[in-house]
């Protein structure tokens, strides 16, 4: 039986996204997205192979710690076949997979949940995020792919299954809710370690595993 405080946890969750206000955010110095795009223009390899640039690093600072984002990207550039294309068929030119994380800033990351901001906090990463993502969006000749997220778990929830630690509930249900804000079909995918959102409607025949946003 949930006590009183895990039981206004649970139905906290189900308040994610609703009214949490994002603390104002910065990018620091160093990668930026158009720095992304100029090295993708700028590619001459014909290989299929994975390439990883220098990922974007944003701060903010909460009420009661600093915190900073990660969004590290990998791409590939996209090969297709053109039997039985139209002419005028124009596919994009590489396949992007993008990482998100986010730890305080010089702490252990297990006071993530324990400062009581983590609404206002998650809210802040995802605005971060969707700001990205919007740049990325715009570029034709791009496509995201796939979206990692991966959920630092507390310590006594170590070799937990993702849903059933806290981090990973609170990270499930954000990711529900805000995830159906990208544009298109996405599907996300829960692994025993971490959450993958990926492109297109997927199924499987294990139940639970995969969502379709």
């Amino acid at each position: 039986m949930l006590n009183y405080e895990e039981f206004i946890n649970e139905q906290k969750l189900f308040e994610i996204g609703e009214g949490s206000r994002p603390f104002p955010w910065k990018l620091r110095s160093g990668a930026t997205v158009k720095d992304w795009l100029k090295t993708m223009e700028e590619d001459t390899q014909k290989g299929s192979s994975w390439v990883t640039l220098k990922p974007l690093m944003f701060d903010f600072k909460g009420d009661k710690a600093s915190y900073y984002v990660r969004v590290s990207m990998g791409y590939q550039r996209y090969t297709t076949i053109n039997f039985l294309r139209k002419p005028d068929f124009n596919p994009h030119k590489f396949d992007l997979i993008l990482v998100v994380d986010f730890d305080v800033e010089g702490r252990d990351d297990s006071l993530i949940t324990n400062f009581g901001e983590q609404f206002r906090v998650i809210t802040t990463v995802s605005n971060i995020f969707e700001d990205v993502m919007n740049q990325l969006e715009k570029v034709e000749w791009l496509k995201v792919q796939e979206i990692r997220i991966v959920a630092k778990l507390e310590d006594e929830e170590e070799g937990l299954p993702m849903t059933q630690s806290k981090r990973g509930r609170f990270y499930l249900e954000y990711i529900k809710k805000q995830g159906r804000r990208l544009p298109g079909d996405w599907s996300v995918f829960i692994n025993d370690d971490s959450f993958v959102i990926r492109r297109g409607k997927w199924t499987t025949k294990e139940a639970g595993k995969i969502i379709n946003l």
